[in-house]
């Protein structure tokens, strides 16, 4: 490998506006994991032929593997036009689309795909999950039983079991098939996280740790595997690894608001709330309608001589829903429970 990079180089060296090259080279990057490199050489293969759909598909796989959905939509949309990857790229636009919570665009690219590739339990599983999104749970049943019937023994079958008795309040049955699903598949993404997240539903974060750690291992780009184990961090009391995960969190999804939330409140736990402010205001900038944003923001403007624009956050706060408002005072019960860190006198708002 290191080989035919050394000759890619080169021969950029020779031709520097060999489109081919570029892409040739990108793809030696991917291959060897290396995402940044992978995403420069193709971005300038683009840029020298941007046109080209198999450039354009290579440079839009790459984008959506480093988590930049946004800008990945462009470039699969053009890379529709290249027969030999019509079908993948419909799939991962579908995947996109629904990462940005556009789940009638999903569809419509998870339709096309399925069409393409109609026994894909890739496609029939991201589609049974959009169309239960986008509302439609009669469409959400029928893909899923297709699912069923062609690949009764797939990760994905269990997955969607898992996610279905989940849904129906019976997490005891929904940790079974989460495990049949890893037992199928361990180094499989999503499968870990799944079970993680129902641990911490169910409020067992202990047991929830080793699988959201083993997600990463497999995924290390999960950025919500950070931001529950940051989560469990502050409630155990351990606000230094807390704010490493949310930190990491943020870097790889810089819109998470919920990351610059736990930021704020890990800051408050260390006893500094001066630290915690930017946090707090940067998740409400990102999530102007959760209430909770507003409430810590308000509190430890307050609490830092900033009364006047402190109760306007509180305000803000007030005028949530009710059922926000219930949120927020169950958080604010388990905040009360939660262990201080080791030498901490931190006040914060919740007086943890």
């Amino acid at each position: 490998m290191d080989g035919a990079e050394s000759e890619y180089q080169l021969g950029i060296k020779i031709a520097p506006d060999s489109a081919g090259a570029y892409n040739d080279l990108g793809v030696i990057y991917f291959k060897k994991g290396d995402l940044a490199k992978a995403s420069a050489a193709f971005e300038r293969a683009h840029r020298l032929r941007p046109r080209d759909p198999e450039i354009a598909f290579n440079f839009g796989l790459v984008l959506f593997q480093s988590d930049k959905c946004a800008e990945a939509i462009p470039q699969l949309t053009s890379a529709v036009a290249a027969q030999s990857h019509v079908a993948d790229a419909r799939y991962f636009l579908g995947l996109c689309y629904s990462s940005a919570q556009r789940w009638r665009v999903a569809v419509e690219n998870l339709e096309i795909a399925r069409k393409l590739s109609p026994n894909s339990p890739d496609i029939l599983f991201t589609l049974a999950r959009a169309y239960r999104e986008a509302k439609e749970p009669k469409k959400s049943l029928e893909t899923t039983a297709e699912l069923l019937e062609k690949h009764p023994d797939s990760r994905f079958a269990y997955l969607l079991l898992g996610e279905a008795l989940d849904t129906e309040s019976l997490p005891q049955e929904a940790e079974e098939e989460f495990k049949r699903a890893i037992a199928a598949s361990p180094n499989a993404p999503q499968l870990h996280f799944a079970l993680g997240y129902l641990y911490w539903r169910s409020k067992h974060y202990d047991q929830a740790v080793e699988p959201l750690q083993e997600e990463l291992r497999i995924n290390p780009q999960c950025g919500s595997c950070y931001l529950y184990l940051g989560k469990i961090a502050l409630k155990q009391g351990q606000a230094d690894q807390g704010l490493r995960n949310f930190k990491e969190a943020a870097r790889i999804s810089p819109a998470n608001g919920d990351a610059y939330l736990g930021m704020g409140r890990a800051y408050l736990m260390l006893g500094q709330p001066g630290e915690a402010i930017p946090h707090f205001r940067q998740a409400v900038k990102l999530q102007p309608e959760q209430a909770e944003a507003h409430f810590w923001l308000g509190k430890t403007l307050i609490q830092v001589g900033e009364s006047e624009e402190g109760q306007k956050e509180l305000t803000a706060f007030q005028q949530s829903s009710v059922a926000e408002r219930q949120h927020i005072a169950e958080l604010l019960e388990s905040a009360r429970k939660e262990k201080p860190p080791q030498g901490s006198t931190t006040p914060g708002p919740d007086k943890k």
